[in-house]
């Protein structure tokens, strides 16, 4: 599956042809994904045993409770991960019926398969499904499983007690260093130094390295560029890709192997967190890894060498749809909002009454300074607005701080 190209779709499908059991663990699942909701409790009612383990606490807070209330009215068992077993549960899968598995980069959020670069895998490889449904099985206990003898990619990739947990350390620099000719990445982060080593070690011995990820703001987001612009000065090519959203996390080696999944180039990724990758091999999977060739190399083509975050402003007024093809630009854009939110500690504008809407965000220490009652005034009304894309937990987003960015027209 490539998004945002293959869309939520498949994956429903998956969980409507299930006939008995479900596996379902997941880091990140947002409110603009009810439908997976309604499809796994479609599940329970014609008498799916379905199990869910999700990550306690993802990057941005808590898991929404919209979702957790929504599963457990539907039938689902739901459980969260434990404390201390790893730092996140980041994998992202699932096993049907024991027969199929689904697994890969993408979280259950609208902005994965509207507008994400991510990579996931449909397998019905026994020795995989297999795998994965055992290690599901572990970690919904909370038990230690031995992994020395993986057939697929786990984090953490670490020995205790005489446990080995995963493997993904050995697989990630194996396949750098065994590179000959060509290593080309598509990545989210660039933080690990030990990869990082490797990388620029390929490119003393010769190897032609091509690196896409998504562009950051250097000074508020170190996880991915100074790492490439590291990359860059050894003689790494670099590009970044403002849209889709790089959350990829892929290295093809030579052409003919690649490693996917969901393990950022990361310590934690690599060797604390609960994470899952597969290789493959253009001679045993041709039409996956040439659908992710092929996805790649147009990246790569629609990709730039400068970051936007460095860019001037883009010039003229856009319509908020367009806003996420110029992530990390200051761009004006115009638009009538048709929902407002007010939470503790933020408020937001939205473009449409959907749950991943372009939105404008708003922090209580401003509120004064726009038009009364806020934000509810705004409800209805045109407006232009400017500032620079960014993204947070998923969604598309523009934060307003000042009345100066904020017009409302006609």
């Amino acid at each position: 599956m490539v998004e945002p190209d293959d869309g939520v779709g498949r994956l429903i499908q998956l969980i409507d042809s299930a006939k008995t059991s479900i596996r379902l663990k997941i880091y990140l699942w947002t409110p603009s994904r009810m439908d997976v909701v309604d499809a796994l409790g479609r599940a329970v009612d014609r008498g799916v045993s379905v199990r869910v383990l999700m990550e306690r606490e993802p990057a941005g807070g808590r898991p929404s409770m919209d979702v957790i209330s929504a599963l457990r009215d539907r039938g689902v068992e739901l459980r969260f991960s434990k404390p201390f077993r790893f730092v996140f549960i980041h994998e992202k899968s699932m096993v049907v019926d024991d027969r199929v598995a689904w697994f890969g980069s993408g979280n259950l959020t609208g902005s994965t398969f509207k507008a994400n670069r991510e990579y996931m895998l449909i397998t019905d490889r026994p020795d995989w499904v297999t795998e994965i449904a055992r290690v599901f099985d572990a970690d919904w206990q909370g038990k230690r499983i031995d992994l020395s003898h993986a057939h697929l990619v786990w984090s953490p990739d670490r020995v205790i007690k005489g446990v080995r947990e995963g493997n993904s350390r050995e697989k990630v620099l194996g396949l750098i260093n065994g590179a000959q000719k060509t290593l080309f990445l598509e990545q989210a982060g660039m933080v690990d130094e030990e990869v990082i080593s490797a990388i620029e070690d390929a490119v003393a011995r010769g190897v032609y390295v091509r690196l896409v990820g998504s562009p950051a703001d250097p000074k508020e987001n170190t996880y991915f560029v100074p790492g490439a612009e590291r990359l860059r000065r050894a003689g790494v090519h670099l590009r970044y890709l403002p849209s889709p959203y790089v959350h990829a996390k892929v290295i093809v080696a030579d052409g003919n192997t690649a490693l996917l999944g969901s393990i950022n180039m990361s310590q934690s990724s690599l060797n604390a967190n609960r994470e899952l990758g597969a290789i493959i091999t253009a001679a045993d999977e041709p039409t996956a890894f040439f659908r992710l060739l092929r996805t790649m190399e147009a990246d790569w083509k629609n990709a730039r060498p400068d970051n936007p975050f460095l860019l001037p402003p883009v010039k003229g007024v856009i319509p908020w749809t367009e806003a996420p093809k110029y992530y990390g630009r200051i761009v004006t854009v115009e638009g009538r909002i048709a929902a407002v939110e007010s939470r503790t500690g933020v408020a937001f504008l939205k473009f449409a009454d959907t749950p991943d809407a372009f939105r404008l965000v708003f922090f209580p220490s401003s509120y004064g300074l726009f038009e009364q009652p806020f934000p509810d005034y705004y409800l209805g009304k045109k407006v232009r607005a400017t500032g620079r894309v960014k993204i947070y937990a998923g969604y598309y987003e523009m934060i307003i701080r000042s009345p100066d960015q904020l017009e409302v027209l006609p």
